[in-house]
């Protein structure tokens, strides 16, 4: 090989192994098939059922979770917005906006939250499998 070929080759061979590197360093979030326990948090010694629901809602808002996400719609009526925080990706609590008025709903499973955020009619959803399913803290 002259010269230019070997140029050629290693550099086309270093972004090839670039490639790879960047497929193998975790870039991907991965899935496992046991359970996890919640790393760099601390959301598993949360304690919000002597409180109020404005420092309930406080606390959980300023603890480390493993997962959390959050929607709002415009409207001044029905669901409002909603956030869900999971400390073992699994299970957690739905802060929910609705007619003006803040809940907490217990032990909502992730499944549930995906549910809703692709629900075709959010209202619907929040009355008929969340409002009366979930434990609920409020005012």
């Amino acid at each position: 090989m002259d010269y230019f070929g070997k140029k050629w080759f290693l550099q086309r061979t270093f972004w090839i192994v670039l490639a790879i590197m960047y497929c193998l360093t975790g870039y991907s979030q991965v899935e496992h098939n046991y359970p996890v326990s919640p790393q760099s948090t601390d959301c598993d010694s949360l304690d919000i059922s002597s409180v109020s629901l404005a420092k309930a809602i406080e606390s959980i808002e300023n603890a480390k979770f493993r997962f959390q996400k959050q929607f709002k719609i415009s409207r001044s009526y029905g669901v409002m917005n909603a956030r869900f925080y999971s400390c073992n990706g699994e299970t957690g609590f739905l802060i929910m906006k609705v007619d003006k008025k803040d809940f907490i709903y217990i032990k909502v499973p992730k499944s549930v939250w995906n549910t809703l955020i692709t629900s075709s009619d959010i209202n619907a959803f929040y009355a008929s499998e969340i409002k009366q399913t979930y434990n609920v803290i409020n005012d």
